[in-house]
């Protein structure tokens, strides 16, 4: 099987990733996992087309000096994009296949729209960290860039799978700096910055003085919930600034939401939300560091209050049928509730 069949029947099967290692099987990333293109070695001479067929000769000779390269072509069609690292004997690419993010199309909450589109303060994100997370985000900032005209750093570790720009423009960047100059001619200009997959202190009190500054924020960050993303942040922010880091998050907040997949009835993945919007009570209460308090108004909120709470989510996808109660409850956090939230819709 030839270098170009393998990428057409990673195609065909509709893969996130392609994995390519000099001596190993091609391997895909399926939904369902990663899976074998066919059970002979990637060989050298695969390896060397793979490189002529996707780098460019500066690309290339970045390769040959720095043992790592990175970037996006087009294949069939279909835009990918790749990392490829070479060292002593160890030669490896990995193509992402979808980088729209076309693969999963993961329906939101209107709130967290509409709030991403307002464009102030800070946005908090949470969820376990699993690829919905990303492709959430990346829904997100394609909203933007449909609806609004602007310059956006997005701060990635790993490769985010790039946004189609139609009236907006967006920066990557890894977040690593040799200089601060390098740090501040990227920034300068800049009117929205994303922090995908961060929970360190330092990006933390960034995300807070960026906002304080004007500048839209959405820091995504790996968490179970709202609340313990909350208190991550509280626990940072105190730390660093006392008694007055409780203040300053809840002055620039805007809105904190989750995200938690589970398995649909028809074996699809389907996702779960919490929202919490930051109404007067709810910012008093993080500005007390009242992260107890916020979970009690969580638990007890009532429908169209700007709070979404995650058995909320799942009874409205119990009702639509897109998940059975055993499922349901699994996730739950709160199954008592849930099954007064079924009882009171005859379910």
């Amino acid at each position: 099987m030839s270098l170009t069949e393998l990428l057409l029947q990673a195609k065909a099967k509709k893969a996130e990733e392609f994995l390519f290692v000099v001596g190993s099987e091609p391997r895909v990333r399926l939904p369902s996992g990663w899976v074998s293109l066919r059970s002979s070695p990637a060989l050298m001479t695969e390896w060397n087309l793979l490189q002529q067929s996707l780098l460019n000769s500066q690309q290339k000779a970045v390769l040959d000096t720095t043992g790592v390269v990175q970037g996006e072509t087009s294949f069939e069609s279909v835009r990918i994009g790749f990392s490829f690292f070479q060292q002593d004997s160890t030669m490896k690419a990995v193509l992402d296949m979808d980088l729209d993010g076309s693969r999963q199309e993961i329906p939101l909450p209107p709130s967290l729209l509409e709030t991403c589109l307002r464009m102030k303060g800070l946005v908090l994100l949470s969820g376990p960290g699993e690829a919905g997370q990303v492709w959430a985000l990346h829904r997100i900032l394609q909203k933007l860039s449909e609806e609004k005209s602007f310059v956006g750093v997005v701060f990635s570790r790993k490769a985010f799978p790039q946004v189609r720009e139609a009236k907006a423009c967006y920066l990557y960047h890894k977040g690593e700096f040799v200089r601060q100059e390098e740090r501040q001619s990227l920034m300068a200009g800049v009117d929205m910055v994303v922090f995908d997959d961060h929970d360190d202190e330092a990006s933390i009190e960034e995300a807070l003085a960026l906002a304080e500054k004007g500048l839209f924020v959405i820091y995504s960050m790996k968490a179970p919930s709202v609340i313990n993303a909350l208190r991550r942040a509280l626990s940072v922010l105190g730390g660093k600034y006392g008694e007055h880091g409780a203040p300053r998050l809840a002055e620039v907040l805007s809105l904190a939401s989750g995200q938690y997949p589970m398995s649909g009835l028809g074996g699809e993945k389907v996702f779960a939300h919490e929202v919490l919007l930051m109404k007067p009570q709810v910012r008093s209460l993080v500005e007390d560091e009242d992260v107890k308090g916020v979970d009690n108004l969580m638990a007890n909120s009532s429908e169209n209050s700007g709070i979404l709470t995650l058995n909320q989510s799942l009874l409205q996808h119990l009702i639509r049928r897109r998940v059975d109660l055993k499922t349901a409850f699994e996730v739950s956090r709160d199954p008592d509730n849930l099954d007064q939230l079924l009882k009171k819709v005859g379910i």
